[in-house]
């Protein structure tokens, strides 16, 4: 693999165009050239170019496109985006979606690397100053090899700037190994961190960020009893809180929540297109990106039994007596969204099954659809995106245990407070439960709490459920409504996919690259 090595002043550029920041973070940068020679001459220069690293937070194909390929999501166009092609057994290693995560995160750490290999250079500035900077670019790169081993296992370790072709030719180094790398890093720096940043500095990396990172990276390996320290650690700062809004974090309203741990901020200037991809027609979107039935179903009902065990759930009325995250999380038929009333079951709906860009699964994401829409679709919302939050802490603090086999009291806390959010109030999970029983409460909760947030790819990849909940045939809405319509009486039926185990777990190392670098070798059976 031949990484490139970017200029300063290309960082800062693609800065402008693609981070995501609080306004006043983002006045900080500079839009003069500055050339790398004589760039490191200042505190402000080297700021600057930390700030460059975090506009690799909060990629649109990350938030949006990547629950696509799990049993959660459907996307219907191979633009910009080409994820619907990853399961349904026409991907190779040339997809535009393996290659794009792969170089997307490679090209945070060549950011980050810049800084580390270089701050040192910047004379005028305090020896705490300097620590802080250098921590949130460790961070930056720790965040991103968690990707890039949780996509394709195995990958290059780059710690340094690639400054010779000598250099460009990495091996891959083994994910066990960049898993410790990434623990002892944040060991290293998350001291270095403050909890937390007056409104000028929202956004930065932070001391909880950085030990949820660690929560998630061992969580995600089976590191359990770590796993469990790391986030009991999270949650002893005592600065975090479930939120009693659940859809005010993901709406734009709430975006400084003290649930919120970490986002990749948005603005009036710096928009992204997220509401053109999620939202129907009448919200003015394309419905790209749309839930399936099988997410749907992962709901409970309010007794906090399953739709297959509870006496409430009613298949002719099934969006009745569901956990309150199911109208939440997604547009069920004749919901008010921003003063609209989506209904795909009304006649002549523009949301309908077969309108034009309507949803091919008949259901919307609620989720992330901010309560402003404005400017062109490839610039209309300017919605934060949570990169942590502690729900996701507690939520880990309990599986870690589950799995470890340390169940108490503190595990059913920890779930219990996720589930007891004030405008949720799920049945408490009551004592005396079985490792499996927790077991299968946990994975469903996860589902449910974190659909659309990038969670569900990695954890039936590390359940290697993957195998069991990908193949097969996809289904939307139930059509009891459209009698022109073939499918009428039947669940919609939305595509088909197929999933090969010794194969799917890992993402192929991206065509391209292979070709590039001889050192490289293939992950198996692609």
């Amino acid at each position: 693999m031949k990484m490139k090595t970017y200029s300063i002043y290309g960082f800062i550029t693609a800065c402008l165009f693609l981070s995501a920041c609080n306004d006043d973070f983002l006045d900080k940068q500079r839009t003069d050239a500055l050339s790398s020679e004589t760039y490191w001459v200042s505190e402000e220069n080297a700021e600057m170019a930390v700030t460059a690293c975090y506009g690799f937070f909060g990629d649109e194909w990350w938030t949006t496109f990547l629950t696509c390929a799990t049993d959660d999501s459907y996307a219907w166009s191979n633009w910009p985006c080409d994820v619907m092609y990853v399961n349904d057994g026409s991907a190779t290693t040339s997809l535009g979606t393996f290659s794009h995560f792969w170089t997307h995160s490679y090209q945070a750490i060549a950011a980050a690397n810049n800084v580390t290999d270089n701050i040192d250079k910047v004379t005028d500035m305090d020896d705490d100053t300097r620590a802080r900077l250098t921590a949130e670019a460790r961070f930056v790169r720790a965040y991103a090899y968690q990707h890039l081993v949780g996509y394709y296992g195995d990958v290059p370790l780059i710690k340094h700037v690639q400054s010779d072709p000598s250099e460009y030719y990495v091996s891959r180094t083994s994910k066990d190994s960049i898993v410790d790398f990434i623990v002892s890093e944040i060991d290293d720096f998350a001291n270095d961190l403050p909890v937390s940043y007056d409104a000028a500095d929202w956004g930065r990396a932070t001391r909880g960020a950085a030990l949820a990172l660690k929560a998630r990276t061992l969580l995600y390996n089976g590191e359990w009893e770590k796993a469990a320290e790391a986030a009991k650690a999270v949650m002893d700062l005592g600065v975090y809180s479930i939120d009693p809004d659940f859809g005010s974090l993901f709406d734009g309203s709430n975006e400084n929540s003290s649930e919120i741990i970490m986002s990749a901020q948005y603005t009036s200037t710096y928009k992204s297109s997220l509401a053109t991809w999620i939202c129907g027609p009448t919200l003015g979107g394309w419905s790209e990106v749309v839930p399936l039935q099988s997410l749907v179903d992962a709901f409970e009902c309010t007794d906090g039994k399953t739709i297959d065990e509870s006496p409430l759930y009613d298949p002719e009325h099934s969006f009745q007596n569901r956990d309150p995250r199911l109208d939440m999380t997604i547009i069920l038929p004749g919901d008010v969204v921003n003063g609209n009333t989506i209904d795909v079951t009304a006649s002549g709906s523009s949301d309908g099954l077969g309108k034009n860009n309507a949803s091919y699964s008949g259901y919307y994401y609620k989720k992330y659809v901010p309560t402003e829409i404005s400017g062109s679709y490839d610039a209309n919302c300017t919605n934060d995106i949570i990169l942590f939050r502690y729900a996701e802490v507690l939520l880990t603090y309990a599986e870690a245990k589950i799995e470890a086999g340390d169940i108490d009291q503190s595990v059913y806390d920890a779930i219990n407070e996720v589930r007891g959010r004030a405008d949720v109030r799920m049945p408490a999970i009551t004592t005396g439960k079985s490792q499996n029983e927790l077991r299968e409460i946990i994975r469903r909760e996860r589902r449910v709490e974190f659909a659309m947030e990038e969670e569900r790819l990695f954890d039936i990849r590390r359940w290697e459920i993957a195998e069991d909940v990908i193949p097969g045939k996809l289904y939307g809405i139930l059509n009891n409504y459209n009698t022109d319509r073939s499918d009428y009486g039947s669940h919609v039926l939305v595509g088909t996919r197929v999933f090969d185990a010794s194969r799917d777990y890992l993402w192929p190392i991206p065509q391209s690259e292979m070709d590039l670098n001889k050192n490289l070798v293939q992950n198996p059976n692609w």
